[in-house]
Order: C-alpha cells, then structure tokens, then sequence
C-alpha cells in the first residue's frame, strides 16, 4: 500500500509539473488595443503612433508588458507617458528621435538592446505615426543583422517607415560597416 501511494504522489508530481511547464510554454494571446492607424508585424508587436492613456491602459489589459516610445524628448508633453505606463505595470523604453540626425549607430544599438531585452513578450511601439520606428527597425536590419538595402527598407516598411526612407536610404548608403 505504501509503494502505491508514493507511485501516486510522484505520478501527481510528475503530471503537475508537466502541467505548469505546458502552461508556462503556451504563447500568450494580445488582445491589441484598437490605435487608429496600428499595425501588427510580427507577433507579439504593434507599432502604432501615439496612443492615448485609454488606449495604454487597454494594451495592459490586454497582455501587453512593455511600451517602446521612439518620441524626442520634450516633443510630447500633454501627459506623462512613463509615468502612467509604470503606474499600469508594464515597462516603459525610450529611445528619444528628434529626426534623421538621431538615426545613428547608438541610437540603433539601443533599440536593439530594448529588443533583446524584451524578448517575445509583447509590446507596444510607438513614436508619433510609427515612422521613426520603422526607421530604426531598417537600420537595426542592416546594420546589425546583414540584411541589404532592399531588404532592410522592407523591414522597416513593414513596421511603418514612410517618410525617413530617403534618411535611411542615405544612411545605409553611406555607413555600411
């Protein structure tokens, strides 16, 4: 009888430790908050322009974990982002863009650095349209992972470079390593 309850207890241990890591692997699903104008590139990833308190506090509620502002510094004032975003509990990055002289090799290695550590939980990236965030995602392409120019303005495209292409084209031409 003994045999059979410890056989029971490791079986109960076993199942329930199989349990949790099939639920700590199952991909969490966003429920994206509805940011006219935002765009979902890859999973676990929109870009948006500017969201509102609401829209932030709809991203929380629907899973996202971190906020990704490329805004300058200064450029928008109507309210305090990373302090509201903290307050929800989720993190709060910056990588401050006032125009294409921004768009340079440390500002680029920082937006990597904020990729990696945020990993594949989901985010919410902004900056006033999502310009400046596809032209960092362009860059970090090219720069960072050998795509060519072709390819990493499609990269960026796909993430909402518009107006910045000529910048970036310029950059890419002129600062491949």
């Amino acid at each position: 009888m003994m045999a059979t309850r410890q056989q029971t207890n490791h079986t109960l241990v076993v199942m329930l430790t199989l349990l949790i890591s099939a639920c700590a692997a199952t991909p969490q699903t966003v429920v994206w908050p509805d940011i006219e104008g935002g765009r979902i590139p890859e999973a676990n990833r929109m870009i948006s322009g500017q969201p509102t308190p609401a829209e932030l506090a709809d991203a929380k509620t629907g899973g996202v974990r971190h906020v990704v502002n490329a805004r300058d510094i200064g450029e928008f004032s109507a309210w305090d982002e990373g302090a509201l975003v903290s307050s929800l509990g989720m993190s709060y990055h910056r990588v401050p863009i006032g125009g294409p002289d921004d768009l340079d090799r440390e500002a680029v290695a920082m937006f990597d650095q904020i990729l990696a550590e945020i990993g594949d939980e989901p985010a919410l990236l902004h900056c006033a349209s999502g310009n400046r965030i596809g032209a960092l995602y362009a860059l970090r392409a090219a720069w960072l992972q050998g795509e060519d120019t072709e390819s990493a303005i499609a990269i960026g495209k796909t993430h909402g470079l518009t107006s910045l292409e000529a910048s970036v084209r310029k950059r890419l031409d002129g600062e491949r390593p």
